[in-house]
Formats: structure tokens, C-alpha cells, sequence
């Protein structure tokens, strides 16, 4: 333990040395003018933030930038403890003087987004053409974290029942799918195999869902970790993700404030802490094969991960009450079928629709009971 707790402390220092290092280069308060590519853009406390290589502007309440854009800003160095840790300054009272639009740059990212979105429509449509709604609405969300078909007074419902969160292509539904299709492969290969078929299926699964950052960052959390499973479950996994999270912070510190990387790690954590614990206590009180079942059907691994993500959703979203624990436990065990065949669906939707029917039904039922 000692010495994993040296091996973090140690990145931290040597990741603020060399973001020292950089920001050396450069004299506080001097005015500069820098050209290049948007990296990120974010707003914190009302106001945007655009982060231009290693530069930071703050815009005030409007952005004027989108990523991948390329902008020209002028203004004066300032440097600050956090963000020299990371490497970076800001640019003080800063003003966007050319913003390009309309680069080659940008209009290729462009073009690759609308074939993604293209894309992603043409998989919901056929959720619409077999399914009413809000059923259809629910299994695009569910499967392709899809949200746009989603009817409001039914998603109010569903912040209310606190079933939001399965609607959302976030960290969560990653670790679902990547310990659904882990669990299935246990089956037939051993864990080196089916860690990798599972990472296959986090991989395609984030490609469905649009490649947002934040199902990238969980594809990538995810992977490590099931990496660390490949050697071990036990506390090497452990250490594995609390290096990825250590490593993940110390890159970008903003993303501790992130609603989708707090339930990634939170999932994380139920799947290699919380359900390992709750396998162990109940075989010790309950027959082997039905503890088999559990784990294997992903009704476990949805309860282990309910527990961990329940408070996150509760602190942001301000509705969580005592129901949607209830109603959570008649929703997550049918989230697993659900995804499976509503993926079925999308191949072969007239064999697949009668069962992705009667479990979203159910889930609405649900929902609307408990969010009412």
C-alpha cells in the first residue's frame, strides 16, 4: 500500500514540475496574441471558458468559439497556481478577434458528425416504425442514449421516479454493457478472452452512442479497469482504477466537477468493490446457483452499480427521493434484457419487438407510477 501511495504522490509532483516548467516560458502580464484550434469549451459559474492549446479565456456569459474551431485572442498573461500545476495561463481581459467558421478543419468534423448523427437517426427510426411511444422514445435512450424523442412530461416523470440516469449514455450504461457482455462471456471463454470481447462491445457501443467525450472518457476508464480484472479482480483492479482516476484529474482537474465522470467512477466502483462484497455475504447465506444467476444475468452488477450512482443523481438533480430506490429496483434488472434486445432490434426488429416492447412498457409503468 505504501508504495502505491508514493507512486501517485510522486505523478502529482511530476506533473506540477513540468507544468511549471511550461508556463516558465512565458512573463506575467505581458500582452499576447494567440492563433490556433478551440481544445475545449466549458462553462463554470456562468461563465464560458475556451481553452485554446495551453491558454485559457474566459468569454464571459457567451460562447464565441465551439471546439475544433479556429480563433485568434489577444490578452494579458496571468498565471495561477491550479493552472500552472497543468501547464497552462490565462489569457486576462482577452478578446476574440477573428473567429473562422468556416475552415476545412471544421467543416470536415462537421460532415463526420452528420454521418454519425445520420446514422444514429436511422437506428432510432426503426425503434419508431415497431414501438409507440413513449416506449420507442425510452428504448432509443436506453440503448443509443438517444434523448432527443423523449417527451418532456415523461422525462419529468423519470427525474421524478429517479430512472433519469437510464436514459443517458454516461459511464453507467458503458459499465453495464461491459459487465453484461463480460458476464456472458465467462460462458464460453476464459476472462482474458472475454475481456477483450467486452471491450469491443464498450468500444461499438460509444460509436452508437455518438462518441461524446464523456462516453469516451468512460470507455477508457472502463477499459483499464477491466484490464485490471484480466489480472486480477482483486486489489490490483482496485489500484488500477484509482490510478486511472488519479491520472484522469491530474489531466484535467475540471472533470472531478463532471456529472458524467462522477457516475463512471461511481459505477466503477460498485462493479469491483460493491458487487464482489455482495457475492461473497450472500453465498455465505444463499445457494450458490442463485447467486450464480444473479451475477450472471446482471441483476448484481445493477444493483451494486444503483447503490454507488443513486446519491450522484439525488446531489445533482435534487428529486432522488426514498421511491426511486423502489422504483430502481423494478427498473435495473430489466435495463440488461433491454439492451439486448433492443439491440437484436436494430438487426432484425421484427423478431425482437414484442419482447423489447413488453419490458419498456413495463419500465414506463414504472416510471409513471412512481414519478406521478
Amino acid at each position: 500500500m505504501s508504495k502505491r501511495v508514493f507512486v501517485l504522490v510522486f505523478l502529482l509532483f511530476f506533473r506540477g514540475v513540468l507544468g511549471w516548467i511550461v508556463t516558465l516560458k512565458f512573463t506575467t502580464g505581458r500582452l499576447v496574441s494567440i492563433t490556433g484550434n478551440v481544445v475545449n469549451v466549458y462553462y463554470k459559474d456562468s461563465n464560458c471558458i475556451i481553452r485554446v492549446g495551453n491558454f485559457l479565456v474566459n468569454s464571459g456569459s457567451i460562447c464565441a468559439a465551439v471546439p475544433g474551431s479556429k480563433i485568434t485572442v489577444s490578452g494579458k498573461l496571468e498565471r495561477r497556481v491550479i493552472d500552472s500545476f497543468q501547464g497552462r495561463l490565462w489569457l486576462d481581459s482577452a478578446e476574440i478577434e477573428t473567429l473562422d467558421k468556416n475552415s476545412r478543419t471544421q467543416e470536415r468534423k462537421n460532415s463526420r458528425r452528420e454521418m454519425v448523427d445520420n446514422f444514429r437517426e436511422s437506428l432510432v427510426s426503426r425503434y419508431k416504425k415497431f414501438l409507440p411511444e413513449p416506449e420507442a422514445g425510452l428504448v432509443a435512450g436506453v440503448v443509443l442514449g438517444y434523448k432527443k424523442d423523449i417527451g418532456q412530461d415523461f422525462y419529468q416523470q423519470m427525474i421524478r421516479s429517479g430512472a433519469v440516469h437510464i436514459a443517458v449514455a454516461s459511464g453507467y450504461n458503458i459499465l453495464l454493457v461491459g459487465g453484461l457482455v463480460l458476464s456472458l462471456c465467462f460462458w464460453f471463454w476464459r476472462r482474458s478472452k472475454a475481456v477483450i470481447v467486452a471491450l469491443t462491445a464498450m468500444i461499438f457501443y460509444a460509436l452508437l452512442a455518438g462518441g461524446e467525450p464523456p462516453v469516451v472518457r468512460a470507455v477508457w476508464m472502463a477499459g483499464l479497469m477491466y484490464l485490471g480484472q484480466a489480472v486480477g479482480r482483486g486489489s490490483v483492479s482496485h489500484w488500477i482504477l484509482t490510478l486511472t482516476v488519479w491520472v484522469m484529474l491530474m489531466i484535467e482537474p475540471a472533470l472531478i466537477e463532471s456529472v458524467s465522470f462522477q457516475l463512471s467512477v461511481a459505477a466503477s466502483f460498485g462493479l469491483m468493490v460493491i458487487e464482489p462484497w455482495c457475492s461473497k455475504k450472500l453465498e455465505e447465506h444463499w445457494d450458490n446457483r442463485l447467486v450464480s444467476w444473479a451475477g450472471n444475468t446482471g441483476f448484481l452488477s445493477s444493483v451494486s452499480t444503483m447503490m454507488m450512482t443513486l446519491p450522484i443523481i439525488w446531489w445533482h438533480f435534487g428529486r432522488m427521493s426514498l421511491m426511486g430506490v423502489f422504483s430502481n429496483l423494478f427498473i435495473l434488472p430489466l435495463i440488461p434484457p433491454l439492451m439486448i434486445f433492443g439491440a437484436g432490434m436494430l438487426v432484425v426488429p421484427a423478431v425482437f419487438s414484442v419482447p423489447v416492447y413488453a419490458l419498456a412498457h413495463w419500465i414506463v409503468l414504472v416510471i409513471k407510477f412512481f414519478g406521478t
